[in-house]
């Protein structure tokens, strides 16, 4: 008769679930805990209202499945450590491989014998919740249910992860290491070689990171998360927040990383299949995957190393080629150190030294050779500067303003070309104080080109009318760029502003400190007349408003003790569609007055009787 094929083993399983029903017990209780006991334990007597009780109960629903998602991130490797014990000791796992049962067998009894209990527990804990809170009115039944649904979701994506990681080494320890690898990896690499790059390429910038999404873990926990929503058109913050509503963002993220742990279940049978007994004990048991160890771990040390001690300390007493030297030193250093690092761990010995060098070699070349072409800008990047024809808006520093006016963007290209002819003196070491500018070029085409340089504010920039630094200044300080920051592209009247005042700075030799401040609240009214009749003008002609890069003779003296504090309803939908939660700095305002504020002085003492006073600093 022909043997039927099987893939689960009753008894291979109640041998597990006898030794470690502990594991799964401290699962049930922590589902308890944070899924259960944390809404029941949340009175609605402790609340101002039976609105505000179910509003907080909804919250802290999904709140505990986010929280649970975590957990669970954590528990993955703690359960297949447990399950998949038996391929990390010679004994344990000849004993194992001798019993009457196919290595895919044992494999998949270990893993659904780890699972199943999880999800039982999951499903168990939910029907607490539901029995407790779902019948009650104003609770959503959606949010008991996505609780289970992320819950679930998280212990697929995450165990599946750990199984398949746990094939891959003999090692009990190694595992959690190799979990912890695979989620965070593509990271740590992604940011060494961006940092490296903003390191060795002038001007060189980067917003985010392009590969995070082949990093799970920290994935998952970037974008899973509870926000909250309001109705846009709630007339006071009271009735703001009695019409939030709760949301989990990151679903699709974490559905396609359990869709993903699915996959890697049975896979690790199929690598475990052609894996042989003997590297229980191993650190890397797939023979195959041991040259792709020795690569990882010489080039991400080498990333590591190169770019946290060239960024972090070197920066500040190097730079240009002098600092381009030392980061491809410490690249073959650290390549070296990753690549006999991994072959002692592989081998078990330190003698390991009389044998790889070309492979290392090679290794060096591939990594340090990118760098090297960055370095010598092969590209061009470095000299990179759009004709101002090709280019729809420019933001630049301080504001970070949209910028559109043709003139504008001629000067923020004739300034960028200087800073490019200036790189021997701006690309230095940062030991001193520096003013970091940003730069955002929005071509006709669609596409953007950004850049950030880093300018010495030392003595001679700022005593230099032609340096980078006064540049600028000047830049910042022409009419488009100061005439909105003094809020010209605007509609300034009753109708827009939320809050005005004065801010007042007066000496008072009592004080410790030595000044004291006062707010003048204004009525729209006035600030309407204010801006009108002082500010505006005042910003046409560029006497206020104006920006300083450093603390010079011109601020100190130019400067009054008064500043203009404005915050306005956002422009599009005013105070109807204002959320009290927001804060957008372009509807915020804080312009300080001018000795030569001439206009905006005449109306402080025509209308307040009040007189600035010059020398702020």
């Amino acid at each position: 008769m022909r043997s039927r094929t099987s893939f689960f083993n009753r008894a291979f399983s109640r041998h597990l679930l006898r030794r470690f029903w502990p594991v799964w017990a401290l699962w049930l209780i922590l589902l308890l805990l944070v899924g259960f006991a944390a809404p029941a334990g949340n009175p609605p007597e402790s609340y101002a209202s039976r609105a505000d009780y179910l509003r907080e109960l909804n919250r802290v629903l999904l709140d505990t499945g986010v929280a649970l998602v975590y957990c669970a991130a954590a528990a993955g490797p703690v359960v297949a450590m447990c399950m998949l014990g038996y391929l990390y000791h010679p004994r344990a796992c000849g004993m194992v491989n001798a019993l009457p049962m196919k290595r895919e067998e044992a494999y998949f009894t270990a893993a659904l014998t780890g699972l199943v209990p999880m999800l039982l527990s999951d499903v168990l804990v939910w029907l607490l919740i539901f029995l407790r809170f779902g019948g009650i009115e104003g609770v959503i039944a959606g949010h008991i249910h996505l609780w289970l649904g992320l819950v679930v979701m998280a212990n697929i994506a995450f165990y599946g992860m750990a199984c398949f990681c746990g094939v891959l080494t003999g090692n009990t320890v190694v595992l959690p290491l190799v979990y912890a690898v695979l989620g965070f990896a593509a990271v740590v690499f992604e940011s060494t070689a961006r940092g490296l790059l903003g390191v060795l390429v002038y001007g060189y910038t980067w917003g985010g990171l392009s590969f995070d999404w082949l990093a799970p873990l920290e994935a998952c926990f970037a974008r899973l998360r509870v926000v909250g929503e309001a109705s846009p058109t709630a007339p006071d913050a009271a009735s703001f927040v009695q019409s939030v509503s709760y949301r989990v963002e990151g679903i699709p993220y974490l559905a396609g990383i359990c869709a993903a742990g699915l996959v890697l279940l049975p896979l690790a049978a199929l690598i475990l299949k052609k894996r042989h007994m003997e590297t229980a004990g191993e650190i890397v048991a797939v023979p195959v995957l041991r040259p792709l160890f020795r690569v990882c771990m010489a080039v991400g040390t080498g990333l590591i190393l190169s770019a946290a001690f060239c960024d972090g300390y070197f920066r500040q007493f190097l730079g240009g080629r002098a600092l381009a030297a030392v980061a491809f030193l410490l690249l073959v250093l650290g390549a070296a150190l990753g690549y006999f690092v991994a072959e002692m761990l592989m081998k078990r010995t330190l003698r390991v030294f009389d044998h790889g060098w070309k492979q290392l070699g090679v290794i060096c070349v591939c990594l340090v050779l990118p760098f090297l072409l960055a370095e010598l800008d092969v590209t061009g990047y470095e000299k990179r500067v759009p004709a101002p024809d090709e280019v729809e808006a420019v933001r630049m520093g301080y504001a970070n303003d949209r910028l559109t006016e043709p003139e504008t963007i001629a000067a923020c290209c004739g300034f960028h070309r200087g800073v490019i002819g200036h790189k021997a003196e701006n690309d230095g070491p940062r030991s001193g104080y520096n003013t970091v500018v940003t730069l955002r070029y929005e071509l006709k085409n669609g596409k953007a080109l950004e850049r950030v340089y880093h300018l010495p504010t030392d003595e001679r920039a700022k005593a230099d009318p032609a340096s980078d630094l006064a540049g600028y200044q000047a830049f910042l300080n022409l009419p488009e760029p100061l005439l909105r920051r003094a809020g010209a592209d605007r509609v300034i009247d009753a109708e827009t502003i939320r809050y005005a005042a004065l801010d007042i700075s007066r000496f008072d030799p009592i004080r410790e400190r030595g000044w004291t401040g006062e707010s003048i609240r204004l009525t729209p009214e006035q600030v309407t007349s204010l801006w009108a009749e002082g500010i505006l003008p005042d910003a046409r002609e560029g006497n206020i408003a104006r920006w300083y890069a450093w603390d010079g003779e011109e601020c100190r003296t130019e400067q009054t003790n008064v500043t203009v504090n404005l915050e306005l309803f956002p422009a599009e939908g005013g105070a109807a569609s204002y959320d009290y939660r927001a804060y957008d700095p372009r509807d915020h305002f804080d312009i300080t007055v001018l000795t030569r504020s001439a206009h905006t002085l005449r109306w402080l003492k025509d209308n307040l009787g009040l007189e600035p006073t010059p020398g702020l600093w």
